[in-house]
């Protein structure tokens, strides 16, 4: 490393040292670390965990890798490349497939549809409906439905006119149907389906953002209706877990209209 003439800056250069690794490599090991600043691994092992504290590094994909930290998504993006929503959201699927019995899922919009990208098998019914790679019509479903209500208005209107037009029409709601259940869905926190994919199969969705306030992804649960839509507490479960997501994107609070 570089030698500095004044004593007080040589942590921040140090500091800058491995936030530009990491930058440029995406994830890293101390010992790859600290060979790249030409530093000791205990005083590596001491800054990481300073920097750790303050945001600016966290725990990577594996178990000893580190990579730049959600400070750094917060203030421009610079880590977005690192950012895989998938991979952000499977501890915080799994944790509400564990809070509520049900199947939980993470969804992502593609044109006119919602696309299911990652699923996590519930102990009760094993439906094949919605695996990974399917998708739905955003009108249908709880992931959908919540990806459609919080798509910026000029987008949303045109899925709307999209859905309308399609040949033979799709099953579930158009018009003032569905403006009226995208309103519902806004004012509560989260997007409800009962039947409208698999009779008797009922399912609860909430929309995900990213650092930019933009709408990445849905998260939801799907199972019998009593198991999903009867429990009082799973509307909430799924909103705080999206709300989980999203702050793992960087997400600060402020939804992109």
């Amino acid at each position: 490393m570089e030698a500095v003439d004044r004593p007080g800056l040589e942590i921040i250069w140090k500091a800058d040292s491995l936030v530009r690794v990491l930058s440029r490599d995406g994830e890293s090991t101390v010992a790859q670390l600290a060979e790249a600043v030409n530093e000791p691994l205990s005083s590596t092992y001491r800054l990481l965990a300073d920097l750790k504290q303050i945001g600016w590094v966290e725990r990577g994909s594996k178990r000893g890798l580190y990579r730049l930290g959600l400070f750094f998504i917060r203030i421009g993006g610079l880590a977005e490349d690192f950012v895989d929503v998938r991979e952000r959201a499977i501890p915080h699927l799994r944790e509400l497939r564990a809070e509520t019995g049900a199947t939980s899922y993470l969804c992502v919009r593609r044109g006119l549809t919602g696309v299911c990208i990652e699923r996590l098998e519930g102990p009760d019914v094993h439906s094949l409906n919605f695996r990974v790679g399917d998708s739905l019509m955003l009108n249908v479903g709880g992931a959908p439905k919540a990806l459609l209500a919080h798509l910026p208005l000029e987008e949303r209107l045109f899925v709307k006119a999209g859905l309308a037009a399609l040949p033979g029409g799709p099953r579930g709601p158009l018009g003032r149907e569905l403006e009226n259940e995208i309103e519902e869905i806004r004012a509560r926190g989260w997007a409800e389906s009962d039947g409208d994919v698999t009779v008797g199969i009922a399912a609860i969705g909430a929309p995900v953002f990213n650092h930019r306030g933009e709408l990445e992804a849905a998260v939801s649960i799907g199972g019998l209706r009593s198991r999903v839509l009867d429990v009082p507490e799973n509307g909430p479960r799924v909103a705080a877990c999206a709300a989980a997501v999203s702050r793992s994107l960087g997400f600060g609070g402020e939804e992109v209209a």
